[in-house]
């Protein structure tokens, strides 16, 4: 009995104060959990204009809540949601179809049948990085391995640099390159350069694994395996080096490595002596190189 009472006080407040009472504060006096968790969040921000010609707030996702409030509430009278269909993610892209959600209904997620609802929740915040581990499980794997970009520390996370609404296979947020949305962070490798490192200049994912590598500087394979895929092992490695004591500057020392100095010097990290990988202004000198050698 009381429980009747209140629903036909609530259905005559509605009747009355619905347009004087806020959104929030109408329904949240039923979804008192909702409403508190929905304060700060963007729908509500916005919420004295319009998008699109679309209301925003409570009403513009739900459509109008008199009639649901007057018949004591049925969820028959509102959009609730429940479903998650594709026809309710619709509801979505009524008003993010004029914000960069145009190219949709052509992403491969999409195409993989995937919803609004799948990756996103609207009363509650999520972290995108948790949304995409969903189904990326091997890629959230990578991103554990010692060198990685910071997104398990929160500096960035996967739509820093994907778009997940977007049109193409790979989804990045560039139109161009892979190079041209590596540049907007790693400005100093964009060059130009006069002596250029050709495959910087064509992908850097030749030599980086942006989720994350074992070797460093998320590198595909550590030095100098890296380098010798392209290039030829230096000739000095195969040279003997003299046993006891070596004159250097004017000064004898002893050679720790013994015959092996050369192989142990030529053999370890190509960037040692060829620090400028991604190009140089500075002619190298060396003439075999022409002063291409990258080391200056």
């Amino acid at each position: 009995m009381k429980a009747t009472r209140l629903l036909a006080i609530m259905a005559l407040v509605a009747a009355v104060a619905w347009p004087v009472l806020a959104e929030e504060e109408m329904c949240g006096m039923c979804h008192d959990d909702v409403a508190a968790a929905m304060a700060n969040q963007i729908h509500m921000r916005i919420k004295p204009f319009e998008v699109g010609g679309h209301a925003v707030g409570c009403q513009g996702c739900h459509g109008d809540g008199t009639k649901h409030m007057e018949e004591e509430g049925d969820p028959a009278f509102i959009r609730t949601f429940a479903d998650r269909t594709a026809e309710d993610a619709e509801a979505c892209l009524e008003c993010h179809q004029i914000k960069d959600q145009n190219e949709w209904h052509a992403s491969v997620h999409a195409a993989e049948g995937l919803t609004c609802f799948d990756c996103h929740t609207i009363h509650t915040a999520t972290n995108p990085r948790e949304s995409c581990r969903t189904c990326h499980a091997d890629v959230s794997s990578q991103m554990q391995l010692p060198s990685h970009h910071p997104v398990r520390e929160g500096k960035m996370s996967c739509v820093s640099c994907h778009d997940p609404h977007a049109a193409t296979e790979s989804q990045l947020r560039t139109q161009g390159r892979v190079n041209d949305l590596c540049y907007t962070c790693h400005q100093d490798k964009e060059g130009p350069f006069i002596f250029e490192h050709e495959p910087v200049e064509e992908n850097c994912l030749l030599c980086h694994d942006p989720h994350g590598t074992v070797a460093n500087n998320l590198l595909t394979a550590n030095e100098p395996m890296l380098c010798l895929q392209c290039h030829e092992l230096h000739f000095h490695a195969g040279l003997v080096s003299p046993e006891g004591p070596v004159e250097v500057g004017g000064t004898e020392r002893e050679n720790p490595f013994g015959t092996h100095s050369m192989n142990v010097a030529f053999t370890t990290r190509c960037t040692q002596c060829h620090p400028k990988v991604h190009g140089s202004d500075l002619p190298s000198q060396t003439v075999p190189g022409r002063g291409r050698g990258l080391t200056r």
